[in-house]
């Protein structure tokens, strides 16, 4: 009889896991590639150079920067702006900096998501398509 529970808490967590990592395989396997190809400057205009964030913006304690974000890398369902600077998720003992910036989908160039790199990957974080941007193809400096 007891053993009869063992072995029911054992296939009982087996199906949790499995049920997990599916989950999770699932949510993030359709986020793009995790290494988009970086774009070189002798491509031709597969989409703007730059985009241009006029406030800062948040998703969860991701904190993305306001500023020129430089198109950097594409991959099939979109283009990946780098971020002025790094972004800063906030943590309860300060902030981390991480590598990152906004992602442009192929299909609807009005939809802008932030993404991050984490342990090698990338995550796509918030949706940002209503904040105010534009895109332009050429960087004008900042006026002091």
């Amino acid at each position: 009889m007891k053993s009869d529970k063992v072995r029911s808490k054992g296939v009982l967590r087996s199906i949790q896991i499995f049920l997990f990592s599916t989950s999770y395989f699932l949510l993030f396997g359709c986020a793009g590639s995790s290494h988009p190809r970086l774009v070189t400057p002798s491509e031709g205009p597969i989409s703007p150079r730059y985009l241009e964030i006029y406030s800062e913006l948040h998703a969860a304690t991701l904190h993305f920067p306001a500023g020129v974000y430089t198109l950097n890398a594409v991959d099939k369902i979109g283009y990946y702006y780098r971020a002025p600077r790094k972004i800063a998720e906030h943590i309860g003992t300060g902030s981390l900096w991480r590598e990152g910036g906004i992602f442009v989908s192929k299909r609807n160039p009005q939809k802008l998501r932030g993404y991050v790199y984490r342990a090698g990957t990338i995550t796509h974080v918030g949706n940002f398509s209503g904040v105010k941007h534009r895109f332009r193809e050429q960087d004008i400096p900042a006026e002091f």
